[in-house]
């Protein structure tokens, strides 16, 4: 999520994201605490550059998976079902620049505002508390528990709903003041959840068989699962569905390979099972922002064309 001041711009060879942002800033929220409040649904990568925050930045991540880059060298993978919180004056970004495709809900807050208790239930030493939390907490992937989901979800609805343009609704106020508070709250929890068993069968299978065609049902004959019955537990350990975190295994190592060696763009494609050169290249920028060719020029080491 980006403050006013720090706007998304188009990257050269980044495509327009094909995305809905839905944002309540500022005065308009009726509650001094928080400054901006967003839902962000994007189909494809949108750049995300290294920029700072004045408040706290907290990102609940309910579908897709993205990763995060912080100056200090740190790396924070971003999956679905799991809130990031980012302190004050800490400089990010998405790694590489890139947003990949989630469903997301941000709040920017100042637990330090002039006249941030009022229209809250918090006293100044509850906002206090909040704050330390999240500076002892922060900048680690916490997995939401199922009040957390809810509140988060119930804020997305009222935020997108036409109604909502009249932010100044205490039903509004009181769901963003509860889902600080439960964020908080969660922050003395283990981190990101461990996939079960049935999910890493099916996780190993993939990555055995890339360069394969793969339905579904084979990968859920080898994990020993109904389809069904996968579909919903990557859903919850990962945030995606099997075949978009399919998608996803195969670009990340088609990545690596277009930074380790000069073999063609189409060979790359087929060893990781796309079936044209052109498909590769669309799903490609789908979820880096660039193509293949583009990436290879930014990311690969100088590398001699085999003879």
């Amino acid at each position: 999520m980006n403050s006013p001041s720090s706007r998304r711009r188009p990257l050269r060879g980044l495509h327009r994201s094909q995305s809905a942002e839905q944002a309540l800033v500022g005065d308009a929220l009726g509650l001094p605490l928080v400054r901006r409040v967003a839902v962000i649904r994007s189909q494809s990568a949108s750049r995300i550059t290294w920029h700072t925050h004045d408040q706290f930045e907290v990102l609940f991540l309910l579908e897709g998976a993205t990763s995060y880059e912080f100056a200090d060298g740190r790396t924070v993978e971003l999956p679905g079902g799991h809130f990031l919180i980012v302190p004050p004056g800490v400089r990010h970004r998405g790694l590489h620049d890139v947003r990949k495709p989630v469903q997301l809900c941000g709040i920017m807050f100042d637990p330090q505002a002039k006249q941030a208790t009022r229209q809250s239930p918090f006293s100044r030493t509850d906002l206090a508390w909040i704050s330390r939390r999240c500076r002892q907490g922060g900048m680690e992937a916490r997995r939401l528990s199922p009040e957390l989901r809810r509140l988060v979800r119930t804020l997305n609805q009222q935020v997108t709903a036409k109604e909502a343009q009249d932010a100044a609704s205490a039903a509004l106020r009181l769901t963003l003041c509860a889902t600080l508070l439960e964020a908080a709250r969660q922050l003395t929890t283990v981190g990101t959840q461990e996939p079960t068993r049935a999910v890493q069968i099916a996780i190993d299978y993939m990555e055995r068989h890339l360069a394969e065609p793969l339905p579904m049902n084979a990968v859920a004959r080898a994990a020993n699962s109904s389809r069904a019955r996968l579909f919903h537990n990557f859903k919850d350990a990962t945030g995606l569905t099997p075949n978009d975190y399919l998608q996803r295994l195969r670009i990340s190592r088609a990545q690596d390979a277009l930074t380790a060696s000069a073999e063609p763009i189409t060979a790359v494609a087929l060893r990781y099972g796309f079936a044209s050169s052109q498909y590769f290249s669309t799903v490609f920028r789908k979820y880096t922002g660039i193509t293949p060719q583009q990436y290879r020029r930014r990311h690969g080491r100088q590398l001699l064309k085999p003879s």
